[in-house]
Parts: structure tokens; sequence; C-alpha cells
């Protein structure tokens, strides 16, 4: 475990800090990709990704923050522990999604449209980003026997309150191989979309259940529950976003079809878009009349 990778003078970059900045580089280009394949202009759809991503990691802050308050608030040095705390990724990607609709609108861009172009930057900042949480020791498991088993070491319990020091499921490994299916899934979607839309609610549906799932294998428990322990809050967001995601692609679905309107086309193929850098495809020019 490496909380801390490095120091730049008196200040220690946190392993989480570092990987998040990873992230965020190959969100961009994957952003890049697929404004391409939409037709959007990359540049103005990076800036307005870049900033979703950026108040995605203060919103997942802010859930941390409330379902921690007395860590945080009521105890010293909290402020600093929440600096260098990871969040929660639901309360990231809630303050994302609600954000990038607000950009999307404003810019001028179909709010369903960039929101499908954001499902694929919220795969690869699960997928890259969990390895940041293993470094760090947060988000641990429940204890278990299984040869695959991690074990933090003292400095990881003396960081993150409660950690034991026995074998534990690595949720974070979970969480990654989870992003990357989810990935998978996303470009799959992609290149069968019919409709603006199509891709986020997907996704969203599919990350609620299999988060929904993984937390009964998570062991940090101020993560904080609800219902008398029942559920963690996790669960409760999860549902809540897969009924949303559910209704929202059948009402988009039934929209669409009723309209009579050709399938979704894209504007470049994948592979055209990477070997023009990212560049929208060019409208072809009309044929010269002849005289």
């Amino acid at each position: 475990m490496y909380p801390f990778l490095f120091q730049i003078g008196p200040i220690p970059v946190p392993s989480y800090g570092v990987f998040a900045a990873i992230t965020l580089v190959i969100a961009m280009l994957a952003v890049r990709r697929v404004a391409a394949v939409e037709g959007r202009d990359p540049q103005e759809t990076m800036d307005t990704m870049f900033w979703s991503v950026m108040v995605g990691l203060v919103g997942a802050r802010v859930l941390e923050a409330v379902i921690n308050w007395e860590r945080y608030f009521a105890t010293p040095g909290g402020l600093k522990l929440l600096v260098f705390s990871t969040g929660v990724f639901l309360g990231g990607l809630v303050a994302a999604l609600g954000y990038g609709a607000w950009r999307f609108r404003r810019t001028g861009l179909p709010v369903l449209q960039g929101l499908d172009i954001l499902a694929p930057v919220a795969a690869i900042v699960e997928a890259v980003g969990r390895w940041g949480c293993l470094l760090s020791g947060c988000c641990w498991g429940t204890p278990t026997d299984l040869p695959w088993a991690v074990t933090f070491p003292e400095l990881a319990q003396h960081l993150h309150r409660g950690l034991p020091g026995v074998p534990l499921h690595p949720t974070q490994i979970y969480f990654s191989l989870n992003g990357f299916v989810l990935l998978a899934i996303v470009i799959w979607v992609y290149k069968r979309k019919r409709f603006h839309g199509q891709v986020i609610t997907v996704f969203v549906a599919l990350y609620a259940i299999s988060r929904f799932l993984l937390e009964y294998v998570r062991g940090d428990a101020e993560r904080g529950f609800v219902l008398g322990g029942l559920l963690s809050t996790s669960q409760l967001v999860s549902i809540g976003l897969f009924a949303v995601a559910v209704a929202g692609y059948v009402v988009l679905d039934r929209r669409h079809r009723a309209s009579g309107e050709p399938d979704w086309k894209p504007a470049a193929p994948l592979r055209a878009a990477t070997a023009r850098g990212g560049r929208p495809a060019p409208r072809p020019r009309p044929a010269a009349k002849r005289r």
C-alpha cells in the first residue's frame, strides 16, 4: 500500500490524486474520440467533460462528508482527511451527470447526446480510479479466506479507522474490473445505438445493479447505512438510479419508435475518427452540376 507516492516540498502527493490525474487524461482522450463519432466539436465537448469530472470529484466528497459528518467536522484535522479522501463514486456520478446536463444545454449540445458521451468517461473513472483506492487502502472488503484476499499493513490501519489487519475481499479490484466490463458494454451499445440517451441509461442501470451487489462484500462500515442497517447508503442511491434509468430508457425508446425518425448513425466510424485525431468527419461535397 502506498497512500502517498511522492512529495513536492513539504506536500505529500496522495496515490489517489495521481490516479485521478491519469484517469482524467485517459477520459479526455476517449471523449475526443467519441465526440468525433457523435459529430460534435471535440474541444468544446472535452471542456464540458473536464469540468464535469471536476464537479464529480467535489460531489464525491460532498456525499462522503454528509455520510461521515462527525468524522470530518467534529474531529480535529477532519477537514484535512476530507481533502485526501477518495469520496463516494455515486455522489460524483450524480454531480457529474447533473452538471454535464446543465453545461450541455448551455452550450447548445443536446443533453441526452452529451450524457451518452459522458457514459464511457464514467466507466473509465471507475475502472482506473479504483486502483488509487487500492493503494490508499480505503473502500476495503469483508474478511475472506479466498486465495486472492488482500491484507493491508499497519500503516493502512492507522490511516483508515476500522480497517482490520486480516485477509479481506479486494473490493477495489472488483470495482475496477466492474468498470472495465461496463466500459466494454458501453462500447457495444454505442455500436448499436438507435437514439440519444440509450447509452447513458444502459450504463446507469447496469452500474446501479453491480454497485448494489458489490456493496455486500464491502467492509468499511463508515460508508453509511439506512433502514436500520438493512441497506448501505450507496445501495439506496443505486435503487433510485436504477429506477430512473430504466424508466428513462423505456420512455426514450417509445418516443423514438413513435416519432418515425431514423435510427442514430455515427458521424464517423470509430477507426476513421481515431485516424483523424478525433476531428469530426468532413461532410461530403455535393457533386458538381453538369452544364
